[in-house]
């Protein structure tokens, strides 16, 4: 402690340092209860970098890990020569050394440690800690909180205690240099949101969050704005009407009918099921049947683990981090088409059971091919008696998937030529006619599409200059030949 640049004086003062020591001994007092907790382990594994599984992390590695990108965050708004405060960088090597087992106030005095920022190595050690990686996630969660992601996915009771511990660290961070700019009051209040509100990242799923400025009015638009699905849209409709009716009857104090919001979707990929599972969500919401009224997407992997024991587990998660929304399972029927010891009866019972469980809050829907959910739902009477609302989907017409394709057209700001449109509905057609159950409809559109935009690439690429005009142009030459496209579609999809 000796060593000193002499040019900085301390602003440390003994009551910032015994806030640290206060919230140090708080976060670390909720790290130990956390540490022995399995199911806190999991959640952890859930989300680490299948690289570092066998890495021994604990919860202070990934609170420290949320401390050290929220410094990072504020620190970015700073210039070269207002860079973060010394308090700020005093808090993080305090709570790092803290948090990692080191308590500083048992080594030091206040007064030696009010000197810290005097060191030579105060700055080439606040350095080694912003550049240290103290827990890698998996792919997608740079932008998160990864703690308070994992207790909110796990409904910890010490969810609130660490995210609060975060938000006052990011309090602090913006008021460490004794203003608020508008720049920081707005990272404030995106950090906060993040912190609380963090997205559920789940393996071999999807999360999918209802948007804030959300309405009922903007989901049926977009539920009206989607190509075919004529009967689907009727069915939504319906229950739309009937759930209301049923709102007004329990807000006059009249009974209602306890009808199961749980759904079975039937129909060959690529008809919109997903879509229409996500729309359900955010309606379910509006109309105050859900709380969140998020969508979870998962399917067998997501829910079945080769070993015994891990099945309950896997499932579990799954199923935790839907509540208040909706659990999605595609190709559900591929949960009881194993042997007798498949683990995927046992994801079955699991999922009935916490269905009673939650059976106010949560709503499943399973979707698949429809021979195969009808045996499926048969397969098993509980099944049977939770879900008695069906959807059917069916493949799309020629018109339809033609206005399709223009879709993602638009979307990637190509235009087309009439003889191109031509030749393509040639392929459509035929396709329609030749069609098996695998066909893939939108998903075959959207694969086609792929392939003409690259030939239309080759045709161009040479050309001199490039105008806007031929970028954004398919014509007839970049339609791959009819008959060899159909043959090469259904055969690659019947494979």
């Amino acid at each position: 402690m000796s060593q000193q640049s002499g040019n900085q004086s301390s602003t440390i003062t003994t009551d910032f340092i015994n806030i640290l020591e206060q919230e140090g001994n708080r976060v670390l007092e909720s790290c130990i209860g956390l540490n022995s907790d399995h199911t806190f382990k999991n959640g952890v594994s859930s989300i680490t970098d299948k690289e570092f599984q066998g890495a021994p992390y604990k919860a202070q590695h990934l609170i420290f890990r949320d401390v050290v990108k929220i410094f990072n965050l504020f620190n970015t708004l700073k210039d070269t020569d207002h860079e973060s405060s010394n308090d700020a960088k005093f808090m993080l090597i305090f709570l790092y050394e803290k948090l990692l087992g080191n308590d500083l106030l048992d080594s030091y005095s206040i007064e030696k440690l009010k000197q810290i920022p005097s060191l030579s190595s105060f700055k080439k050690n606040v350095t080694a800690i912003r550049e240290t990686s103290f827990f890698q996630s998996i792919g997608g969660l740079d932008d998160e909180f990864v703690s308070t992601l994992v207790l909110k996915k796990l409904k910890s009771d010490q969810f609130q205690t660490i995210a609060s511990f975060l938000n006052r660290i990011a309090l602090f961070l913006a008021k460490s240099d004794h203003q608020i700019t508008p720049k920081e009051k707005e990272l404030l209040d995106i950090v906060s949101k993040r912190i609380n509100n963090p997205k559920l990242a789940l393996k071999n799923a999807k999360y999918n969050e209802v948007p804030d400025d959300d309405n009922l009015e903007k989901v049926i638009e977009e539920l009206n704005g989607l190509v075919g699905l004529d009967d689907i849209k009727t069915d939504v409709q319906e229950l739309i009407n009937f759930l209301k009716v049923q709102k007004i009857r329990e807000e006059k104090g009249l009974k209602v009918t306890k009808n199961s919001l749980h759904t079975v979707f039937m129909g060959p990929p690529g008809t919109g099921k997903t879509t229409i599972a996500r729309l359900l969500g955010r309606i379910f919401k509006h109309l105050g049947y859900l709380q969140k009224g998020h969508l979870i997407e998962t399917d067998r992997v997501g829910m079945v683990a080769g070993y015994v024991g891990q099945t309950a587990i896997k499932t579990d998660g799954i199923i935790s981090s839907a509540v208040d929304g909706v659990l999605f399972v595609d190709e559900a029927y591929s949960l009881s088409n194993g042997s007798f010891n498949d683990f995927g009866r046992e994801a079955i019972e699991i999922l009935l059971k916490r269905m009673e469980d939650h059976r106010e809050n949560l709503v499943v829907i399973v979707a698949g091919y429809p021979d195969e959910m009808e045996t499926f739902i048969q397969s098993n009477p509980g099944l049977q008696s939770r879900f008695n609302r069906y959807f059917k989907f069916d493949h799309f017409n020629s018109d339809a998937l033609l206005e399709i394709f223009k879709l993602n057209l638009k979307k990637a700001d190509f235009t087309i030529t009439k003889d191109a449109t031509d030749k393509l509905m040639e392929i459509i057609e035929r396709l329609c006619e030749k069609r098996h159950p695998n066909f893939g409809n939108a998903r075959t559109m959207r694969n086609l599409f792929e392939k003409i935009i690259q030939m239309q690439a080759n045709r161009i690429v040479s050309i001199e200059p490039l105008t806007k005009e031929i970028l954004i142009t398919l014509t007839e030459e970049d339609i791959p030949p009819v008959l060899k496209t159909v043959n090469d579609v259904l055969l690659f999809e019947e494979d």
